[in-house]
């Protein structure tokens, strides 16, 4: 099966290993992921200090390069980004027409119909991992952290996770605080704040007695990662679903150390 997917910027460095993950995931699965062409950064939150306007055009370029299609989306700020773009052209007949306009300078036409974003993690639920599952593999619990871009202001499944992983053989641990927010893009030097939102994140995994945090953020990944004090597992769902599936850790991006 063929499908359309928007890398992100994300894909070439900070979350490289969720990338590997993914292409891992796809080759087993029979998937075959087709980035979209000629695709652009979604503006993440640093276009919001740019003049107004400048990040809903980058977004809403993607949208016209898959127009009419379904777009996997496998970043949770990116879903946000181009889930946001497609409602305000939907609903502002005059941003609308302003980006349409800026889209004609590039050859490139906004189409009445644009395309469904759809998030990773709801795209797997369509798989019957237990399928797949290696009889080798021996289930751990692990508890399951959506973060902020997921569950709102667009919310997806908030199921989804717990689906594919109990799917692929783990007992999912339920918590309180899973679409919490983790501090996201507050400044990052020795930040007080996300500190304290991350370590009560990571404190109720430990309490809950799970061996492990599964995420679907690069972002969240990184923040829990830095402050997480004692250091805890934080892994990418789709680097769990990988190990349930056979795949071996190097080509999930796990480091052998691990």
């Amino acid at each position: 099966m063929k499908v359309l997917y928007y890398p992100g910027c994300s894909s070439e460095h900070l979350a490289r290993d969720f990338y590997l993950s993914i292409e891992a995931l796809a080759s087993l699965l029979s998937l075959e992921l087709e980035p979209l062409p000629d695709w652009n950064c979604c503006g993440a939150r640093e276009i919001e200090e740019a003049p107004e306007g400048v990040g809903l055009f980058l977004a809403a370029r993607n949208l016209a390069l898959a127009s009419g299609k379904e777009l996997l989306v496998t970043c949770s700020l990116c879903f946000h980004n181009l889930k946001r773009a497609r409602n305000i052209l939907r609903e502002n007949p005059l941003w609308r027409s302003r980006i349409a306009e800026l889209l004609k300078d590039e050859g490139l036409e906004l189409s009445p119909d644009l395309p469904r974003i759809l998030s990773l993690t709801e795209f797997l639920t369509r798989i019957d991992f237990s399928r797949f599952r290696s009889p080798h593999f021996r289930g751990f619990p692990v508890a399951v952290y959506y973060g902020c871009f997921l569950s709102r202001p667009y919310p997806t499944d908030l199921q989804a996770l717990e689906k594919v992983l109990s799917a692929a053989g783990y007992p999912v641990i339920p918590t309180t605080l899973k679409t919490h927010c983790c501090g996201g893009h507050l400044p990052r030097t020795d930040s007080p704040v996300i500190k304290n939102l991350c370590r009560r994140l990571l404190f109720e995994a430990r309490q809950k007695n799970a061996s492990g945090l599964a995420v679907a953020c690069p972002v969240c990944k990184l923040n829990l990662e830095i402050y997480g004090d004692p250091p805890f597992p934080v892994r990418y769902f789709t680097q769990y679903l990988g190990l349930a599936l056979g795949i071996s850790p190097s080509w999930l991006g796990i480091p052998e150390e691990e």
